[in-house]
């Protein structure tokens, strides 16, 4: 049968773990489990083989289908030819990494559910269970690969992702035509009638610095010039620039030279314009989105939209945790049908559930005011605390 020659390859190991002189079932059943056994480090690389398997297949049928809805929605824009269309698909290829990183969760609970499913529904997970290996030693061991591939989905969001995304300088440059011009050695250009502004970097991917505002008369003389250190970009448009030095040429006495610690410029830049110049929060390293967020609060600025997709990004271990813990409990509950697909249809419920849930919650918080890191934390904290219960339950 087809469940009999699969299990054989998890007999295989055993055999090949005892040296080949005894039955693998006897010596399997013969007594409790050693903690650090050979046998014990034989199943646990099985099993985590396993989870690496069914961790793969889910990312790529995951990704696949981000792919496809991305590539879809681009194209609604318009295609030219072929060789526009494979430039819409790589355009789309780039959005992948990120989204599969949002949807880790659904990814972890369903990869653990297929693969603990699958050992379930070929009794192997009864036969490691009769051999002493606990719910709970099993559940540790699948912690594994579900708790390293959070780690690396962390230090992608810090190296990875970034470098996917075209520096702003160079896109906004580009999208605004004769307005605009991006240069490596002098930074990034843009005109509105007789103001010129000149930004040479931008710090954090959000914080203008090394600003120039150049205002011209009607006649093409230098009237005002406005220098400052750097620049915090509010909701409305307006910048707040700090450490400024104005020149004033149509006035040359004693009020040439002005210095401010502050000045509020009314900027020229449209909402489509602001979009492209400042990196989105969830674009931005998490090192820099920590730095950029606790500038913020030294100023005394709004920061809880960056603060809940950091908190957020921070609690990907905890969420994958509590996914794990939910994959296990539906695994160890033996069904009459055996039916993997039962498992797989209520693991990726749960993953989806959760997802919506944790988005309501946090846009509920910033609504309403709430804290930001316990409505971040929150949600997969009573995840993990109703799975474990799950558990113990299911032993």
């Amino acid at each position: 049968m087809a469940g009999a020659g699969q299990s054989g390859s998890l007999a295989g190991c055993l055999h090949g773990a005892d040296g080949g002189a005894a039955d693998p079932g006897r010596t399997l059943l013969a007594g409790p489990a050693r903690p650090w056994s050979t046998a014990v480090r034989i199943l646990a690389g099985y099993i985590i083989d396993r989870l690496i398997r069914s961790f793969l297949v889910s990312a790529v049928a995951v990704g696949a289908l981000l792919w496809l809805m991305e590539l879809l929605q681009i194209m609604e824009q318009g295609v030219s030819g072929a060789g526009g269309a494979l430039l819409l698909a790589f355009e789309a290829l780039l959005i992948v990494p990120e989204g599969l990183i949002d949807l880790l969760p659904v990814i972890t609970v369903l990869a653990t559910a297929a693969a603990m499913s699958g050992l379930q529904a070929r009794n192997e997970l009864t036969v490691m269970r009769a051999s002493g290996l606990s719910i709970w030693r099993l559940t540790t061991i699948a912690l594994v690969p579900g708790f390293g591939i959070a780690l690396l989905a962390l230090a992608a969001l810090q190296w990875l992702t970034p470098q996917v995304h075209q520096g702003p300088e160079r896109v906004i440059g580009a999208a605004l035509g004769e307005s605009g011009l991006w240069h490596p050695w002098h930074g990034l250009w843009m005109r509105q009638d007789e103001e010129f502004l000149n930004v040479q970097s931008l710090h954090l991917g959000r914080i203008p610095t090394g600003i120039n505002l150049y205002q011209f008369g009607p006649g093409g003389d230098l009237e005002r010039h406005v220098k400052a250190e750097q620049a915090l970009v509010q909701a409305n448009g307006v910048w707040q620039m700090e450490n400024v030095s104005i020149r004033d040429y149509s006035n040359r006495g004693s009020g040439f030279i002005e210095q401010r610690e502050q000045l509020q410029w009314d900027s020229f830049l449209g909402a489509r314009q602001l979009e492209l110049l400042l990196s989105p929060p969830a674009t931005l390293p998490l090192i820099d989105l920590w730095q950029y967020v606790h500038g913020l609060k030294q100023r005394g600025q709004e920061v809880a939209e960056f603060e809940m997709v950091l908190w957020r990004r921070l609690a990907l271990p905890l969420t994958c945790l509590g996914m794990v813990l939910a994959a296990m409990a539906t695994a160890a509950v033996p069904l009459k049908s055996r039916a993997v697909s039962v498992r797989l249809v209520g693991a990726l419920t749960l993953g989806l559930g959760f997802q919506l849930l944790a988005e309501l919650v946090s846009y509920a918080a910033l609504v309403m005011g709430w804290p930001v890191v316990p409505a971040a934390l929150g949600p997969p904290a009573i995840l993990a605390v109703f799975a474990w219960w799950l558990l113990s339950r299911a032993r």
